[in-house]
């Protein structure tokens, strides 16, 4: 590995204009894979690229948020392209991985083996649409929150429409890390937190004691102490306010890094942890442009062009090519940064999903949902694709993936990452990957990059990622709640009341969508979450009546759903919710249970399978589990130990596990 990451030092100020290699190593790495489904003999098919290189294939499946992957489905040969799997039941959510063993021997490894490629693609048909995605915390900066109330207005209203539970904190500039730590975990303790969106310039936390620590003596980069700009020490570590569990120590100290904020002492706040201790449970993305001067735009007018950009995307006005550009510019290094781009981008996008290509070149004709760029880098540029100022007047993708030196470490004026967010137009994620390789296949089947951030983030040795899993430097610079495929809402929705004020008749204008399935009408007695669907069949009628509204304000949404085909098999897609307000209204008060947190731990609170509840000392056994009407959908008895408690049978929505005077809450999607 020492060899390997001393190359890439040699190549730092090398640009490279090698496709062939490009596509070589990271080809070797990869199995362009994707899936097609065939509903009326329940069949997914799995199909793939062959390659020269190849001597099998092995089939994997798992259900979606298993552990283990088994034994084989199936061992093919080198010549084998196709793998039909007959045995799927509609609805279920599979995950495939496509298994290649080459000819090559693997370079990393002591001992002789194979260098094999993957393939993973989460596939469904008729995946069910998800109507509720947990709670998301809004952090924003004090002076963000003054300038732009309209917009976070807006925001709110969108990730409330995409079924959110949504608050929002303000940020006064006192705040520190473990200030805002506090805060996001009493979040997560009392109702639970699966989302936190950091907006503006907050707190950074640092981890890490790379080239001091003899577990880790290269950064990810690989920039160590003997070079002259040594990346050594702590890099921003956002999984910090993410983790549960496990401990971050500040127990030691490293003067190696040519930066003095890489420096890293006992006690000053720079944790020593260069994995993530724990679990990362809680999805944080950050959007910043402070200290951007090489845009002419000020932090507060980036930032309102970035919410305005993700508004427009979430309401499917902007509509880039389906297709990924793929650009690397570290062709001969045969770690294949690029592969976790090769097989994304088809188990999103088919076999035509790829474009190899200049970013800027093709950007500059097309928009395009994602690109994959990686050369020798500086904190802002990066070689063979350009710099900071480049994004002045040029476009990003929608979703960027890139990699590169020094520019991972994002906390640093005119940063080349946070650019490709401040661009006019795209320019929406962007992450580091390459070390480790970012696991984002789910994104096909309705995930949001929050879901595939925690993915990455506990990759240990589910998928393949290469050195630097579940660092503590994997982030997400973005909207956490985004997904890739969003349709056209329902407009105008008016709210009628009868006389007595016991009846509410909901009207809407149609979508624009073509090949609709219909639309979700729901309820709420709060303008910011806890949605409950009142229609779970989807009604083509532009109206709906109800019958038993609460007592006081009731707000309604209403979601345009499709289903959307891809890649990776088929899934119910929803509009974010267009939402309206009626006062006065006479009926039952909204019963919402009051959570009480005892000794129970109770996970994951975003589940669509399984519910685990760990507990000691238990001084009833008996549970229950209420929807949000207060009634009771499933019990039973909970042990000493763990106890795991089966919740596929429930409709997609907020649920509440009672054991004794104790109350937990989860959604199930």
């Amino acid at each position: 590995m020492k060899i390997k990451l001393q190359t890439i030092l040699t190549l730092c100020f090398v640009v490279l204009n090698v496709a062939a290699f490009a596509q070589s190593n990271d080809e070797k790495r990869s199995v362009p894979g994707y899936a097609e489904i065939n509903k009326s003999s329940g069949t997914i098919t799995l199909k793939w690229e062959v390659a020269a290189h190849a001597t099998a294939y092995k089939i994997y499946r798992r259900d979606l948020g298993s552990s283990s992957w088994g034994s084989p489905q199936a061992t093919l040969s080198a010549t084998d392209s196709v793998y039909e799997d007959n045995s799927v039941t509609t609805g279920v959510v599979y995950e495939y991985a496509i298994e290649k063993v080459t000819t090559f021997d693997e370079p990393f490894s002591t001992a002789t083996v194979k260098l094999l490629g993957y393939s993973y693609i989460s596939a469904s048909i008729e995946k069910p649409a998800v109507h509720t995605r947990g709670n998301l915390w809004i952090y924003v900066a004090k002076n963000i929150n003054d300038s732009l109330t309209s917009e976070i207005s807006e925001l709110q209203s969108d990730l409330v429409g995409d079924g959110w539970n949504v608050e929002i904190e303000v940020v006064d500039v006192n705040a520190t890390v473990s200030s805002m730590k506090s805060s996001i975990m009493a979040k997560y303790d009392l109702n639970g937190c699966d989302a936190v969106y950091l907006l503006g310039h907050l707190p950074v936390p640092y981890s890490g004691m790379y080239c001091q620590d003899a577990n880790y003596p290269y950064p990810p980069d690989g920039h160590d102490a003997v070079d002259a700009n040594s990346h050594c020490g702590a890099w921003p570590a956002d999984s910090y306010y993410g983790s549960v569990g496990g401990t971050w120590t500040d127990l030691d100290s490293t003067t190696l890094a040519k930066r003095d904020e890489n420096n890293n002492a006992i006690g000053d706040g720079k944790f020593d942890n260069a994995q993530i201790a724990g679990t990362a449970s809680i999805a944080v993305g950050r959007v910043d442009f402070s200290d951007m001067p090489a845009f002419s735009e000020s932090e507060i007018e980036l930032t309102r062009r970035y919410l305005n950009k993700a508004h427009q995307f979430k309401i499917g006005n902007t509509v880039p090519l389906k297709k990924g550009i793929h650009e690397n510019n570290f062709a001969p290094l045969e770690e294949g940064f690029g592969s976790g781009a090769v097989r994304d981008f088809t188990s999103h996008f088919g076999k035509e999903g790829i474009v190899y290509g200049d970013l800027f070149t093709t950007t500059a004709s097309d928009d395009y949902l994602f690109a994959y760029v990686c050369g020798a880098g500086w904190y802002t540029s990066c070689n063979g694709l350009g710099n900071t100022a480049d994004f002045t007047t040029k476009n990003a993708a929608v979703f960027n993936h890139i990699f590169g030196s020094f520019f991972g470490d994002y906390d640093i004026e005119n940063n080349f990452m946070r650019a490709t967010l401040a661009t006019e137009d795209m320019g929406l994620v962007c992450v580091w990957s390459g070390r480790p390789k970012w696991i984002t296949h789910t994104l096909a089947m309705g995930e949001t990059y929050g879901d595939v951030t925690l993915r990455t983030q506990n990759n240990t040795n589910q998928y393949d990622g290469n050195f630097y899993r579940k660092g503590a430097h994997i982030a997400l610079l973005g909207d956490p709640s985004l997904r890739t495929e969003m349709i056209l809402p329902a407009t105008n929705v008016q709210l009628v009341a009868n006389g007595a004020k016991t009846e509410v008749d909901i009207s809407w204008t149609a979508s624009s969508e073509t090949s609709i399935d219909g639309y979700y009408v729901y309820r709420s007695h709060s303008q910011h979450g806890n949605f409950e669907l009142l229609n779970t069949t989807p009604i083509m009628s532009l109206t709906l009546t109800d019958n038993t509204p609460w007592e006081g304000t009731n707000y309604y949404m209403v979601r345009t759903t499709k289903e959307t085909e891809n890649g990776s098999g088929s899934y119910k897609n929803l509009s974010i919710g267009t939402i309206a307000e009626i006062s006065a209204m006479n009926g039952p008060s909204a019963g919402t249970p009051q959570l009480v947190v005892n000794q129970l731990k109770v996970y994951p609170t975003l589940t669509n399978s399984t519910l685990i509840v760990e507990a000691t000392d238990l001084s009833t056994t008996e549970y229950s589990i209420i929807n949000n009407l207060s009634a009771e959908v499933l019990s039973g008895k909970l042990v000493n130990g763990s106890t795991i408690i089966q919740v596929q049978s429930l409709t997609s929505g907020i649920y509440y596990l009672k054991n004794g005077n104790a109350v937990h809450k989860f959604v199930k999607y």
